[in-house]
This record gives structure tokens, sequence and C-alpha cells, in this order.
């Protein structure tokens, strides 16, 4: 004859908690999925980026958000746009703003796109849909419509390309030129 065992108290506590907790409740937590991009990429908020030389700053980009791709080919994405400063002998002397900016790390390109404008303290500035910017040659070009408007006049044309100090400028085609009328004698 076999001898049973006698089920013990933290034999028959573990039973009532199991048939206690087996019932249908509501859910605590979902699963989450995360989004293939987001596991190749670190997220960063409110980035300030300076660039320097010889201890001096030639350049500073804030964005809202970061994504930095680690797969090849690398890549950083500002999806809430970038305003990027520059400087000369620490004084700033232009500005660079867009809703959605990409860096290729590798090939020193920025591309700036969706309301792309940079101004100067000459009072110069440039508005178009997007801008490529080198960061080894100091050039800004692009291929697609842009509007200049300088202190005196307005330029349209595609085929954009300047030294990033807007002191070389030239379009590829104008399609307009038209001066702005001088508002002399005007008083506030």
């Amino acid at each position: 004859m076999k001898i049973q065992p006698i089920p013990t108290f933290g034999t028959m506590l573990l039973l009532i908690l199991l048939a206690f907790g087996c019932d249908d409740k509501e859910v605590v937590s979902e699963l989450i999925v995360p989004n293939a991009d987001d596991m190749e990429s670190d997220i960063a908020y409110d980035v300030t980026m300076e660039y320097t030389d010889d201890a001096k700053k030639l350049m500073e980009l804030e964005a809202p958000v970061l994504k930095r791709r680690t797969t090849n080919p690398e890549k950083d994405i500002f999806p809430e746009g970038i305003l990027v400063t520059f400087f000369k002998e620490e004084k700033s002397y232009a500005t660079l703003t867009s809703k959605y900016a990409e860096r290729l790390p590798d090939s020193y390109l920025v591309i700036a796109s969706d309301s792309v404008v940079f101004e100067n303290v000459q009072g110069e500035k440039l508005e178009t849909s997007q801008l490529k910017w080198d960061e080894r040659k100091g050039k800004i070009f692009t291929d697609r419509f842009a509007r200049l408007t300088r202190p005196n006049e307005i330029i349209y044309g595609y085929g954009f390309t300047a030294n990033q100090d807007f002191t070389e400028i030239e379009f590829e085609k104008t399609t307009g030129k038209r001066p702005l009328p001088q508002l002399e004698g005007l008083v506030n």
C-alpha cells in the first residue's frame, strides 16, 4: 500500500491563488511592438550641436528632435525641423531654418526641406522648398525654384548656388527680377 502525502498549507495557498488568478479580468498592460525604424535609431530631444574650428564657433544647429539612424548609411533626421546659425569671428551672420532636414555625416551634407529660409545680416533672404548645404565646401545650393529677396530687389530662379557667407551668389536660370519700391519719405 502506497502512502499519499497530505497537502501542506503552502501547496493549498498556491492552488487557491492559481484558481482566483485565472479569471477573465481586464488586461493590465498591452503588448508594445517597437517600430523597426526606432530599433535602428537613437532619439534625442532639444538638441544643440556646435561646430568649431581652432576653438572658434563656426555654426550652431538646434532642433526639437534628432533621430540618428545607426544602420548603413548613417543618417541624422530632424523630423521637426532645424535652426542653423552661422558664425564668423564669434558673431552671427546668417541663419538657416526648415521644417524638416536630414544630415548625411559620411558625406558632410545637410538636406533641408519644407519651407527653407536662409537669411543673412545684410538683409538678404533666400526661400525655397529644398536646400542642400555642403559642410566641407561651405556651399549652399538647390536645383529647385528659389526666391532671393534683397533690400532693393527680388530675384526668382532655378539652380541657386552660393557660399555660406552669402557673398558669392549665382542662379543658373533666372525667371524674374523686380525692384522693390523705395519707401523714402514715409513717417511712422
